[in-house]
């Protein structure tokens, strides 16, 4: 008996997403039913179409999938041209919450793009200008539909002219965008970031968490020189939201915790995200276990986000409620002495916890690399490597001296990939990072190693987009470079098999690799990465450095980057001996190792820093170096 295809085994889940665009469609078509029913409908099966099992078939390219996307289009086509209906306030919240679904279905389906509508709606918006933007119906349902890059300067320039609720929510929507690719797109998403902040229009309700969270953490992507200001603003807004819901720290201390029986200091760890498989947990586990030794270790995390070998690190668990802003009974549960935040701007509690006072000492560590521009985070950790220059994080640094090469721990019971067996008449080039790091001018270097090389070269894209955001990706990358495998997001090991099949592996820039340089180590595959000022721009480098290798992979400009890239490919004797040297740092042996001396050090740097906060807390913009600190 054949085994039934893929496509075959999810027909019952195409039958029942076909059945509920058909419930919608029934009362769109024939019942004429108002707009604002059928956008909080959509809103419901755009949630589930987000997640298994639905978003297993909406990955796929196959004609099932392309039917869906167009009926799913032809639906916002019918909401965004219906002008007799003015959108609520509410109807506009919920429609750029959906506003990358949107974007993909548009892309993936028989409309293969949301041009035709857009131009539709633009001109109708130009015909009869209004006082107030958001009182022009056909422009505000043009700025829901469109990317960044869509959009004409003036119109961009239109909507900064206003600053109201509605504004805020489509300023948002367009910086939603993961994949800007052309340059009006890039231009777009700078304008935005550097020249608009409409944020104090948007009340602290708990409806606006998501958005605002996104962009907050989206930003970091960004190629603007000033792209984390925004991050001042996003941070009144849950100063606000904690003063509306009444939410404050009690003193520190003045929590007893029935498991500390040798009355240690109380640490509270923040981890947005950390499960066992998990890169964060890969990275933080040494340090953990260390710091237990003389802290009482508090974990602070969402059930979801955690595991049981996690938690196991810990001596005590406080979970997170569902209703991410109800924090003070998480402020109820602990007052400890010193917060760590393993990362900020993963999650929206996170974001919020990082802008109240809890602690005496808080501190951050780059889990997620960019500054939180948070007048409550006192100091952040870093290696020299990482440590781009004054006035790059608004956090004073404290700048630790011991190589991170090995910090990072194995997967348990990890089954590496055989040795591959390369075709040498075509250069396999591995792209093993986040869609949210691919950008216009990674992109034009990339088609410039594709021009300068002489042998044909194929990449291999990983860009962990899930559901039809995958193939929307897969269809953006396709247009620029159309022999790229573009990977969907899979296990851990067959992942690694994967990234094994290529010769060599090119990080992104400006926000580089950290976890998948590792990755490459681990599998002795060579990877080319750039070097900038900002911590995301220096983690490739503080890892290869660590290694020996900064010489070989490590690029200063773009032009260094193309030209290195391509001399590796056009003499096939230098990338055989970058190979072998990569491989002989026999990664995988260092990777074992459990006790390490950055996590030492950083655990002496916590204990001066919580003895010596009178000189942490000093004027912003402080590099605290060890050296007659906790060096001796």
């Amino acid at each position: 008996m054949s085994t039934p295809s893929l496509e075959e085994q999810l027909q019952p889940v195409f039958d029942e997403i076909d059945g509920k665009l058909q419930a919608i469609e029934s009362g769109v078509y024939l019942q004429r039913q108002s707009p604002e029913l059928t956008i909080n409908q959509l809103a419901v099966l755009v949630n589930e179409c987000q997640n298994k099992p639905y978003a297993n078939l909406m990955q796929l390219g196959v004609q099932g999938t392309t039917e869906l996307c167009t009926r799913f289009a032809a639906l916002y086509v019918n909401v965004l041209t219906d002008l007799k209906h003015t959108l609520s306030l509410n109807s506009v919240l919920v429609l750029t919450k959906q506003k990358r679904f949107m974007s993909h279905v548009f892309e993936v389906s028989g409309y293969n793009s949301n041009r035709a509508v857009l131009k539709l709606l633009l001109n109708k918006a130009h015909e009869k200008k209004t006082k107030n933007l958001s009182e022009n119906a056909a422009m505000v349902r043009a700025l829901l539909l469109a990317g960044v890059g869509d959009l004409e300067p003036g119109d961009l320039v239109e909507l900064t002219l206003e600053n109201s609720e509605t504004a805020a929510l489509l300023a948002i929507g367009l910086l939603l965008d993961r994949l800007p690719l052309t340059v009006t797109g890039d231009a777009g998403r700078t304008f935005l970031l550097e020249e608009y902040n409409p944020y104090d229009a948007l009340r602290p309700l708990e409806q606006y968490r998501a958005l605002i969270s996104n962009i907050w953490m989206l930003c970091s992507y960004s190629t603007s020189p000033r792209k984390h200001d925004i991050k001042k603003h996003l941070n009144n807004w849950f100063k606000r939201v904690h003063k509306v819901k009444g939410i404050q720290a009690k003193a520190v201390g003045s929590v007893k915790h029935a498991g500390n029986t040798h009355n240690k200091p109380v640490m509270a760890v923040i981890a947005e995200t950390f499960k066992s498989v998990h890169a964060m947990y890969r990275w933080y586990a040494p340090m953990i276990k260390e710091l237990r030794r003389d802290y009482y270790m508090v974990m602070v995390s969402m059930k979801g986000d955690v595991d049981e070998q996690s938690i196991g690190l810990f001596d005590e668990f406080i979970e997170v409620p569902e209703e991410e802003m109800n924090l003070q009974s998480v402020l109820n549960s602990c007052t400890p002495n010193i917060a760590w935040f393993m990362s900020v701007g993963m999650r929206s509690w996170g974001i919020s916890l990082a802008n109240l006072r809890w602690a005496s000492l808080q501190a951050m560590s780059f889990g997620h690399p960019a500054t939180s521009h948070s007048t409550e985070m006192d100091v952040v950790f870093a290696t020299p490597n990482v440590y781009g220059g004054e006035g790059v994080v608004s956090e004073n640094m404290l700048l630790l001296n011991s190589r991170v090469s090995n910090v990072a721990e194995a997967h348990k019971d990890l089954k590496l990939p055989p040795p591959a067996v390369l075709d040498d008449s075509v250069v396999c080039i591995a792209v093993p990072c986040n869609a949210m790091k691919i950008n216009l001018g990674f992109v034009s270097a990339l088609k410039e190693i594709e021009r300068l090389s002489a042998k044909p070269v194929r990449f291999m894209f990983f860009p962990n987009e899930y559901g039809v955001g995958h193939l929307s990706t897969e269809k953006r990358l396709h247009s620029y470079f159309p022999t790229a495998v573009v990977a969907r997001r899979t296990g851990y090991e067959a992942y690694l098999n994967l990234l094994n099949q290529n010769h060599l592996a090119l990080s992104p820039f400006p926000f580089g690799n950290a976890t998948s340089t590792v990755d490459c180590m681990v599998l002795g595959l060579p990877v080319v990465s750039m070097i900038g000022k900002e911590p995301h721009s220096r983690s490739d480098f503080d890892i290869l450095d660590s290694l020996g290798l900064a010489e070989f992979c490590v690029a200063d400009s773009i032009e260094n980057y193309v030209s290195g890239v391509v001399r590796y490919i056009n003499e096939p004797g230098l990338l055989q001996e970058l190979r072998a040297m990569v491989n002989s740092k026999n990664f995988m042996q260092e990777h074992t190792v459990v006790d390490n001396e950055f996590s030492t050090e950083m655990c002496a740097a916590l204990n001066w820093a919580y003895q010596h906060m009178d000189e942490v807390k000093g004027p912003r913009g402080l590099v605290l170096e060890g050296m007659g600190r906790w060096q001796a």
